[in-house]
């Protein structure tokens, strides 16, 4: 019987090693792998350092209990797939990743991993466009900030919730008031031609055009493409609205000549990367097989660098496409829920649709035509004063039928509403161009003219 129990005991010591020694070695698997992922990612190789990062968070999970050391390594690998995830887009996956490396942090009482992880949460939030949840991770990575008077994240924190929350809901007076705070801290040279630029967008959205360009002018000190262009965009948006026609076709052109410069260096740039990436699979191939056919590797590597270039190319065309896509239809979805409370554009929409005894049976008012044009004028950034302000001929039934076809409204629809045939409409269109807008000699039509103010 004693010996049954001495047997026993040298079991459970030599079980429980074991298990010891084999937790010991996924920790030092994982640490292997993170380690190995930093790498990658500093070569700007995301897809395999997404994977070490995946696979040692496998080794971690295998352990049955877990200790400091760990949960710090787990911290670490999270944070790091959370941020690969936000730069391809794969925003709910990099909101899961930051959450875990969050609650990591939290074991660890570590404030500074924890503020970090609030403010990345807040990043993925709002790339979800779910403002609301954004502001309250911002508001938590804020709150630590000031705890440990961390100035720089604070500066940094100033920017970020000042462009990408404020300015993203339209609260532009909250903006520029985090942005003034962020360029009275602590901001590198780059952040700060980016508080410029952003200060000058929010008085530019604000209508308060001096100061907005005395910010822009301030921002093109930058060497960046890509930044200089939104602000030549923003001075040309301000100089078409101004009347100067001239210094807006030549801030188009600047923003034309940057768009293409910001092009070709991201370009460059990845074809370096996947030029490095081949060189180095290049040479791992030669170490292994040093009697191989090198001039049949190189051209192997050439075409897969070719291929993968245009594939990303591929890629990136589309994605702006669908960006504009959505961006379009987010607009579209914003203008109808604004429009849908007007009964003008109710009663327009339901001509467009289907014509019907009901739909016939329509009244329309004088009030219920300027609640039309008021709205048309938020939408349309104050389409009817500059309309009257180009053509101050136009009279009311004029101005209505304008705001109609800025809405996109048919001939048919319109000629209806104004209880007329589809032909005396046109003469009337006719009119309104030659002798009030005069403008008989433009070739364009009366919608491309209404488009265009």
């Amino acid at each position: 019987m004693k010996n049954c129990s001495t047997y026993l005991v040298l079991i459970i010591i030599i079980l429980t090693l074991a298990a010891c020694n084999n937790q010991a070695n996924n920790q030092e698997k994982a640490l292997s792998l993170y380690e190995e992922g930093v790498r990658l990612r500093e070569e700007k190789r995301s897809e395999e350092a997404a994977e070490c990062f995946l696979k040692a968070l496998e080794f971690l999970q295998n352990n049955n209990t877990e200790t400091f050391q760990e949960t710090s390594l787990r911290a670490q690998i999270n944070d790091n797939l959370g941020a690969l995830y936000l730069k391809h887009g794969i925003f709910d996956g990099a909101f899961d990743a930051h959450n875990d490396a969050l609650q990591c942090f939290k074991q660890l009482g570590d404030s500074t991993g924890m503020m970090n992880a609030y403010r990345n949460c807040g990043r993925a939030m709002r790339s979800q466009e779910q403002y609301a949840f954004a502001k309250q991770y911002y508001d938590s990575a804020f709150f630590i900030a000031t705890l440990i008077n961390d100035k720089a994240m604070l500066g940094d924190l100033y920017l970020e919730i000042g462009r990408d929350y404020y300015m993203e809901t339209g609260d532009f007076g909250k903006g520029i008031e985090y942005v003034n705070h962020a360029l009275e801290g602590e901001l590198n040279d780059n952040d700060t031609d980016i508080a410029n630029m952003t200060l000058g967008i929010l008085y530019y959205y604000s209508n308060d055009f001096n100061l907005a360009k005395t910010y822009l002018n301030k921002a093109l000190r930058s060497e960046r493409p890509g930044l200089k262009m939104s602000v030549y965009q923003t001075l040309y948006a301000i100089a078409y609205y101004e009347g100067d026609y001239k210094t807006a076709v030549y801030y188009q052109q600047l923003s034309s000549e940057n768009m293409l410069e910001s092009e070709q260096k991201q370009s460059g740039e990845t074809m370096q990367r996947l030029k490095s990436e081949y060189e180095l699979k290049a040479q791992k191939n030669a170490m292994e097989s040093l009697h191989r056919n090198h001039s049949l590797k190189l051209y192997l590597i050439i075409a897969l660098s070719i291929i993968a270039f245009l594939v990303i190319l591929l890629i990136i065309k589309r994605k702006i496409n669908e960006n504009k896509i959505k961006a379009l239809e987010k607009e579209l979805e914003m203008r109808n829920k604004i429009m849908l409370s007007n009964k003008v554009f109710v009663t327009a929409k339901n001509l467009g649709e289907h014509l019907t005894s009901d739909t016939l049976g329509f009244v329309l008012d004088d009030s219920d035509w300027d609640d039309f044009i008021s709205l048309t004028d938020m939408i349309f950034n104050d389409f009817s004063k500059r309309l009257l302000a180009t053509y101050p001929k136009l009279g009311k039934w004029d101005v209505r039928i304008c705001c109609l076809c800025k809405n996109g409204f048919s001939n048919q629809v319109i000629s209806i509403l104004l209880d007329t045939q589809t032909d005396s409409f046109y003469k009337r269109k006719t009119r309104i161009r030659q002798q009030k807008m005069e403008l008989p000699n433009d070739k364009r039509t009366f919608e491309e003219i209404i488009n265009a103010i």
